[in-house]
């Protein structure tokens, strides 16, 4: 019989994890994110907002990546969006951790 498998919370990685790796091939994200890069936005009508004060605002193609995932996991609180942002792998993949 072999020894249970427990969490080992005190491990270290030489390197960073890649979040390429842990998002697989066939994942729904990486669709998104390549037909968004597809389209023509500015054709489409979508305007990228300036701001000369305060934070950048965040770019048209990954708000409109992340509504969609949203839209496909039946997440459709902005606020839950925001939350999922932080908490789910495949939007940290799919937003490059831009926070």
């Amino acid at each position: 019989m072999g020894k249970e498998l427990r969490a080992d919370y005190t491990q270290t990685y030489l390197l960073p994890p890649s979040l390429e790796e842990w998002v697989d091939r066939d994942h729904p994200a990486r669709f998104i994110r390549d037909f968004v890069l597809s389209l023509d936005l500015d054709g489409l009508g979508f305007a990228q907002p300036e701001c000369s004060t305060g934070r950048p605002p965040y770019s048209v193609d990954l708000l409109l990546s992340v509504w969609l995932y949203g839209y496909l996991n039946r997440i459709r609180s902005t606020r839950r969006l925001e939350r999922a942002c932080r908490e789910h792998i495949s939007l940290w993949w799919l937003t490059a951790r831009a926070s």
